[in-house]
């Protein structure tokens, strides 16, 4: 294939020498001539040559002229022939296009030498956006399926769900039936290009017919503690995944000198309350930090419930629990610690958990000495007595025993929670599950310091990451939880609505639940009526109100949503407590005000005296003092619905949204 003007002249070149060499052999006298057969057969070669050098020629000279409209394929491994005929095609010259991508003409010229064979998917989309090319229809075999639509089948079959691809390993975000079978190309080579980095398969792979499957490594090389319902590949796919997001974070964070580990509780206890005054989770994991330890947080559900790897020296666990509790929290943490610190295989056997009523947990002695090292840090040694004492209070009886937990723990001096965490974790070694109740002891945080995330982000360089990693990362990094709030008419529950649309979360509506409330008890569902009724169960319990809310719209614990409607500082405040370990973020809806009364005055069709009165409640008052004050981001609802749709979601995958109050 010629690829640019000089190998044109060097090919015509050839061709006139071979056309020259068989008029001199075809005007040879006989008796000069080889035998007859060796005489044809040379003659036969040089043609052929000839014919071959002027179909390249030809194939050129369609391309410069702009005849070929249309770059077919067999397969992926055609797309770089495509992109070289592509750019002929266009009248753009080597130079041209490196001055467009900001290369030098060399890097171009070496890419098209060898078939773009050391380029990276990612570049090959910027070249497609350079060249200005609509993948599908201009490269991509009319007749094959090359779709997202298709490429998450075919992932769905090798045991990663649709839902965790689109949330987490595609760049962007897609979910329309049209975007999947439409996409642009870009978005297509991106969406390879991260499968080809996390789990090794090729394009031509992931669109043929072969059966995906996982290769060896962090997968099969794990120490399973899982649930038994979870179907094999899916966790093979999720520990993949897991895995590579563990060495992007190492990768985005700066060397550190080695430090070895302290492995004695209560020197572990004691390290963290000298740094920061107390034993708490936001505490352990800052300390955890300093040793150079990583930590990063997952919220996907279901596969496995905590991992840790040691990868060339340096260790990272990942936490995924679901709960509201920070005292479980804080003991997974500690738990994984133990691994971190005290298993000297770690680097060749990563440790993959699962949850504490597994049989695996309970009777594996690595992972009972864990458990024990967790409670000992919590209580700096005294993890044994403390059992002791809740016995005896409860004279034995599991049924006393809730009342026994908070007896000890005020006599001692301990956190209520972790004591009954830790009651839950030794009577499940005897088949007892005693969980339920712990977590009713257990309070919920709904401290605004540092959470997982937050520290992720104030220790990570993304700037050392490419976009393909940085994507993937900010995007398992999401603030799982944006509540929206704006003056009556702002536009706020139409946004609402079509954010949770475009990110695939679960909507819940403030405004609605009152709304069904009032109808369930009779009352007029003029706006009135909303607003006092609303404001009356916010008065009375935010929280409860708030738990009502969440339960109403089927809402499970670390289930991504967007809340709309959110009005009062105490609600906020409520709900940072109960989506505990989700983080909320409050985007503010503010509009003209003329524009805003002008739609309730025509749209709901309300009175000019009524619009006074309601705009003078206590509820809307909030939205623009204290409430304004709380929010992350702020958005026009004078502006296209599309824009700030869009404006959102990119903010929220661009991991934006930082709590303020987190310092390390």
């Amino acid at each position: 294939m010629i690829k640019n003007e000089r190998q044109y002249r060097i090919t015509k070149a050839h061709a006139e020498k071979f056309r020259d060499a068989i008029r001199r052999l075809e005007s040879a006298p006989l008796a000069d001539r080889p035998h007859p057969k060796i005489y044809q057969a040379e003659l036969d070669a040089m043609r052929s040559q000839v014919s071959e050098l002027e179909e390249q020629l030809r194939d050129y000279d369609s391309l410069r002229a702009g005849e070929r409209l249309t770059l077919e394929l067999n397969s992926f491994e055609d797309l770089p022939r495509a992109l070289i005929q592509a750019r002929i095609a266009s009248g753009m010259s080597q130079e041209d296009l490196a001055e467009r991508l900001n290369l030098k003409p060399q890097q171009i010229q070496r890419y098209e030498a060898t078939d773009y064979r050391s380029a990276s998917l990612t570049r090959l989309a910027e070249v497609i956006r350079a060249l200005g090319i609509s993948v599908p229809r201009e490269i991509f075999l009319s007749g094959g399926d090359f779709s997202l639509e298709r490429l998450l089948r075919r992932l769905k079959s090798a045991g990663l769900p649709r839902e965790l691809v689109k949330r987490r390993l595609l760049t962007r975000p897609l979910g329309t039936p049209a975007e999947l079978n439409d996409s642009k190309g870009e978005v297509m080579l991106e969406a390879v290009e991260a499968m080809s980095r996390i789990f090794s398969w090729s394009p031509s792979l992931l669109f043929g017919e072969t059966l995906l499957s996982t290769i060896p490594g962090p997968a099969s090389t794990a120490r399973f503690r899982l649930p038994q319902r979870v179907r094999d590949a899916e966790l093979r796919g999720y520990v993949f995944y897991a895995h590579y997001l563990a060495l992007i974070v190492l990768q985005a964070i700066p060397m550190k000198a080695a430090r070895e580990f302290p492995q004695d509780p209560e020197e572990v206890h004691d390290a963290v309350t000298r740094l920061y005054g107390e034993l708490t989770f936001e505490s352990t994991l800052k300390y955890m930090w300093t040793l150079g330890v990583a930590i990063l947080p997952l919220n996907d559900p279901g596969t496995f419930y905590g991992a840790c790897w040691r990868i060339q020296g340096r260790s990272v666990i990942v936490l995924k629990q679901r709960t509201q509790s920070t005292a479980r929290w804080l003991h997974d943490l500690l738990h994984e610690y133990y691994h971190i610190a005290c298993d000297p295989s770690l680097e060749s056997e990563p440790v993959i958990e699962e949850g504490e009523l597994s049989l695996a947990r309970r009777d594996a002695v690595e992972e009972q000495a864990a458990d024990q090292f967790a409670g000992d840090v919590v209580f700096r040694g005294r993890a044994e007595e403390l059992t002791q004492q809740c016995v005896e209070v409860s004279q034995g009886k599991v049924e006393r025993l809730k009342q026994a937990v908070p007896i000890v723990a005020v006599r001692e001096g301990v956190d209520k929670g972790a004591l009954a965490n830790y009651m839950a974790y030794r009577l499940s070694l005897q088949g007892i599950d005693w969980w339920g109740t712990a977590h009713n002891l257990q309070k919920a945080s709904g401290t605004t310091g540092c959470t997982p995330r937050d520290l992720v982000f104030r220790y990570a360089d993304f700037s050392r990451l490419d976009v393909i990693d940085r994507d993937l990362l900010l995007r398992a990094l999401e603030p799982l939880a944006l509540g929206f709030a704006g003056l009556m008419g702002s536009g706020k529950s139409t946004i609402s609505r079509e954010v949770a649309s475009a990110l695939g979360w679960k909507l819940v509506s403030f405004g609605e639940y009152v709304r069904t409330l009032a109808r369930s008890r009779g009352l007029p569902e003029s706006r009135e009526v909303l607003q006092e009724l609303g404001a009356s169960l916010v008065e009375s319990d935010a929280e409860g109100f708030c738990r009502n809310v969440l339960v109403h719209f089927g809402w499970k614990a670390g289930e991504p949503l967007v809340l709309d409607g959110v009005r009062h500082v105490t609600v906020f405040e409520a709900l940072h407590y109960l989506l505990v370990p989700l983080e909320i973020r409050l985007v503010l809806v503010s509009v003209d005000d003329e524009v805003r009364r002008s739609r309730l005055l025509q749209r709901d069709h309300v009175a000019v005296d009524q619009l006074a009165e309601m705009e003078s409640h206590s509820s809307e008052r909030e939205v623009n003092g204290d409430l304004a004050s709380l929010a992350s981001m702020s958005v026009s609802g004078n502006r296209p619905l599309s824009e700030v749709v869009r404006e959102v979601t990119e903010w929220v995958h661009a991991g934006n949204g930082l709590n303020p109050l987190c310092s390390t």
